[in-house]
C-alpha cells in the first residue's frame, strides 16, 4: 500500500470491514491526515472497497479535501421488486460488487457525512472528492419510501468544488445524494432506485452537471430538487417511475435530451419565479401505474412554470392514463400550466393524448409566445396578454 492508496480490506483497522466499513473508512482517513500535515502536503487520497458485502455501523465522516472512495461496481438490485417475489429461484438476493449495507447503529441516519468546520470562504470549503463505484444500501425501506427510513446515503453538508459522483448505485434510502453549496460538482453515470430522493442541492449551488444517470425515485420524493441554483444541466437522464424535477428559485439551467416518465403529474416544475432556463428535446410520457399520490391532481399540469423568460422548445408529451384513472373526475389534464411569469416562449412542443388535455395560460401570465405546441380547442387562457399561433 502506498501512503496515499488505501484498501478497506488490507489497512490494519482496529475492526474488520466486513463488520464496521465506517469505522474502518473514519481510522483510514484519520491515518491520511496525521500523515499530511501542511498547507502543501494535502494531495489526498485514494480509497478503494473491493468487491464484497460489508456493513456500515459508523457514519463515515469526510473532512478532508481530494479524496476518492471507490469501489469496482454500482451492484444495484432490485430490492423492491426481491421483497415481493418468491425468491428461491434466484441466482442473487442481494446486491454486488462493492456493496455497503446501511445499518447506522451509531444514531446518525448518514452513511457519509461530508463536513468541515470553519467557513466557506476559507478552512471550511472542500474540494475535489469524489465518490465512484460501489452501492450504498438501506437494507430496507416501507413504500413510498419517504417518510421512510430516514437514511441518507451521502450528505456534503460545507460548500464545495468540483465534486463528483461516478457510478454509484443506491437502493432503499430516503435521500440518496445532498449537496449543499455545490460549485462545479458531477453526477454522472449513477444508478438510484427505490429511494425516497434521488438528487437534492440545497442552499446555493452553480454551474452543476446531472448526466447520465437512471434516477428511478418513488411518488413522495424527488428526482431532482435544486433552490437558488444557477445554471444547472439536466441532460441525458433515464427518469422513471415518479419522475419530478423541481427547481426553486433558479435561473439560466437547461433540461434537455431526457427520457421521462411517470405515473404522476409535476414532471418538471419551475418555481418561485425561477427564470431565463431552456427546457428542450425532452421525452415526456405520462402513464398511469404502480402506486398512488394525493400530492398533485391532473390540473397541475405536467409542466408547471412560475417565472419569467423561460423556453420550452421541441419537446414530446405523451399523454396516456385511462379517463376513470384521470384526478379530478371528467376533468381535461393539463399538460403545461404557466402559472406565472412574463415572457415565457412555447414553441414547436408535440403532444399526443388518448383524452382531451390543456395548455393552461393563468391569469398572472403575460406576453407568453405559444407557437405550434396546442391546437386552439387545446389553449385554456384566463388572459388576453399571449401571442398564439395554432398548431393546425
Amino acid at each position: 500500500m502506498a501512503d496515499t492508496v488505501y484498501d478497506v480490506t488490507t489497512f490494519a483497522a482496529s475492526v474488520s470491514p466486513y463488520t464496521d466499513i465506517g469505522r474502518v473508512i473514519n481510522e483510514i482517513i484519520a491515518d491520511i491526515k496525521s500523515r499530511q500535515t501542511t498547507q502543501n502536503t494535502r494531495p489526498g487520497a485514494v480509497i478503494y472497497i473491493p468487491p464484497g458485502h460489508y456493513d456500515l455501523l459508523t457514519r463515515v465522516i469526510v473532512d478532508i479535501s481530494f479524496l476518492t472512495i471507490k469501489g469496482s461496481g454500482h451492484g444495484f438490485l432490485s430490492e423492491a421488486i426481491r421483497d415481493g417475489s418468491n425468491t428461491g429461484s434466484w441466482g442473487e438476493v442481494q446486491p454486488g460488487s462493492s456493496h455497503v449495507r446501511v445499518m447506522n447503529t451509531d444514531g446518525h441516519s448518514e452513511a457519509f457525512l461530508v463536513q468541515r468546520a470553519g467557513r466557506p470562504d476559507d478552512v471550511g470549503r472542500l474540494s475535489g472528492i469524489v465518490f465512484q463505484d460501489f452501492c450504498i444500501d438501506g437494507v430496507s425501506a416501507v413504500k413510498p419510501y419517504t417518510p421512510g427510513n430516514s437514511k441518507i446515503g451521502i450528505s456534503v453538508q460545507s460548500d464545495n468544488d468540483s465534486f463528483r459522483f461516478e457510478g454509484m448505485g443506491f437502493v432503499y434510502l430516503e435521500h440518496a445524494m445532498t449537496v449543499n453549496g455545490a460549485d462545479a460538482c458531477s453526477f454522472t453515470n449513477n444508478f438510484v432506485a427505490e429511494c425516497g430522493s434521488s438528487i437534492e442541492l440545497t442552499g446555493a449551488s452553480q454551474s452543476v452537471k446531472i448526466t447520465n444517470n437512471y434516477l428511478i425515485s418513488a411518488w413522495a420524493g424527488y428526482s431532482v430538487h435544486a433552490e437558488r441554483t444557477e445554471g444547472l444541466s439536466i441532460t441525458g437522464n433515464t427518469i422513471l417511475w415518479a419522475c419530478n424535477i423541481t427547481l426553486i428559485e433558479s435561473n439560466r439551467c437547461t433540461i434537455s435530451a431526457n427520457k421521462l416518465l411517470s405515473d404522476f403529474p409535476s414532471m418538471i416544475s419551475l418555481q418561485n419565479g425561477s427564470s431565463g432556463n431552456l427546457i428542450s428535446a425532452n421525452h415526456f410520457r405520462r402513464v398511469y401505474g404502480d402506486g398512488t399520490s394525493t400530492r398533485f391532481d391532473d390540473l397541475y399540469g405536467m409542466m408547471r412554470i412560475s417565472g419569467d423568460d423561460n423556453a420550452v422548445i421541441g419537446n414530446q408529451f405523451s399523454f396516456s392514463v385511462p379517463p376513470e384513472n384521470i384526478s379530478p373526475a371528467g376533468s381535461d389534464p393539463t399538460i403545461i400550466l404557466v402559472a406565472g411569469g412574463a415572457r415565457n416562449y412555447l414553441a414547436t412542443n408535440n403532444i399526443t393524448a388518448n383524452v382531451g388535455v390543456k395548455v393552461v395560460l393563468d391569469a398572472s401570465s403575460a406576453e407568453t409566445k405559444l407557437l405550434y405546441t396546442a391546437q386552439n380547442s387545446q389553449v385554456q387562457a384566463f388572459t388576453t396578454n399571449y401571442s398564439l399561433v395554432a398548431t393546425p
